[in-house]
């Protein structure tokens, strides 16, 4: 057999092996990474109980003895003190969160008392508050704009007393993570086709070395003897 033949079955073969095994393991590695082992249960295992004896007690009755009444004695007890209660907080509110990229906040205030009432919205980053006045059994809505990245107190006031305090921060400029990342790397069709490519690239070197082997076995005469 000629030395080159010999090299060139020997590239064949190297090449189709080098693509056709890294794609054969990343296949079978996929494949056993999505199975999942399964639990093992366990019985319970049967509990017995024995009965325990009983033991029975006689008593004899005992004499009883009669007491004479004792008289009861009439103490006066004071009169209860009135309570005084305190008149229900006619408004009730919601603070939202922030949306982006406004920054907006939405504050919700309602009236479930019988006349109209003030009140006020305060915040601690140095803005003024906002007053306002609302209706008996009415609602009103106002919207404030918060500071990026920085945390800001709320708080509907209403006759001096705290209605609803709330700390909103607003993260408009971060990017919301993605759902579904997308796919990477080589599917199963581009491995098991690389995989058939090797295979062929291996055969045909096999097919190099024993044809070569085989041929020629006799050198023919290219022109015959006069």
């Amino acid at each position: 057999m000629q030395l080159p033949r010999v090299v060139i079955a020997a590239v064949f073969f190297v090449i189709g092996a080098l693509i056709a095994i890294p794609a054969i393991i990343r296949t079978t590695g996929d494949s056993n990474a999505s199975t999942t082992p399964a639990g093992s249960t366990t019985s319970p295992s049967p509990t017995g109980t024995s009965p325990s004896p009983t033991t029975t007690r006689t008593t004899t009755a005992s004499p009883t003895r009669t007491t004479s009444p004792t008289p009861t004695r009439t103490s006066s007890t004071p009169a209860p003190t009135p309570t005084r209660t305190t008149p229900a907080q006619p408004l009730t509110a919601t603070i939202g969160t922030p949306s982006c990229p406004g920054r907006k906040v939405t504050i919700t205030v309602r009236n479930t008392g019988a006349q109209a009432e003030d009140y006020a919205i305060e915040r601690d980053d140095g803005s003024a508050s906002i007053p306002g006045r609302i209706a008996a059994g009415a609602t009103r809505e106002s919207t404030l704009t918060l500071r990026e990245d920085r945390s800001t107190r709320v708080e509907v006031t209403h006759a001096n007393d705290s209605v609803l305090v709330r700390t909103r921060k607003a993260n408009c400029k971060a990017a919301p993570p993605p759902e579904n990342l997308p796919v990477t790397g080589a599917d199963d069709t581009v491995l098991w086709a690389r995989a058939v490519t090797g295979g062929a690239a291996m055969v045909t070197g096999i097919i190099i070395f024993w044809y070569g082997g085989i041929w020629p076995r006799r050198r023919a005469e290219l022109f015959d003897k006069k």
